[in-house]
């Protein structure tokens, strides 16, 4: 799906709208995530990345990494709560690759949730995703163009 520009895929994936991040569920019950199109787009050529350790805990909404570009410095939040089992180690080399592919190899981080019947009815898939993607982008201007 393609809104004002952004890339949205919407087979298999659900967004934390607000936070503007994407998770994939895993087949082995652990999820894969990271920065959407748009999220990348508004925080521009990334220069540096920072994720919290293989092993750490996060809790939804709070920062699971730092991000730094030519115009933001600030946090990325995981989308659930629960214990990072995997870093990209490919991003960490080279972390253009969120620019490049936010939903292929530019992933962040693997989470092992811990509270995921309470908190995966916030994050949106299909039209209902849609519908608030497109509410949020028109509501903070923003675009991938």
């Amino acid at each position: 799906m393609e809104i004002e520009g952004c890339n949205f895929p919407l087979d298999g994936i659900r967004y934390d709208v607000d936070d503007q991040m994407w998770v994939r569920f895993d087949d082995d019950g652990n999820v894969t995530s990271g920065l959407t199109d748009v999220g990348q787009h508004i925080a521009g050529k990334l220069l540096f990345l920072r994720p919290r350790k293989a092993g750490e805990d996060v809790k939804r909404g709070k920062r699971a990494a730092i991000i730094e570009s030519g115009k933001y410095v600030g946090p990325i939040n995981a989308p659930l709560s629960g214990k990072i089992i995997e870093v990209n180690e490919s991003v960490l080399a080279n972390v253009q690759l969120v620019n490049e592919d936010p939903y292929g190899s530019g992933w962040i981080f693997r989470i092992k949730p811990s509270n995921l019947d309470a908190e995966k009815e916030d994050l949106k898939e299909g039209e209902e995703a849609v519908a608030a993607l497109k509410a949020k982008m028109e509501m903070e201007s923003w675009d991938c163009r």
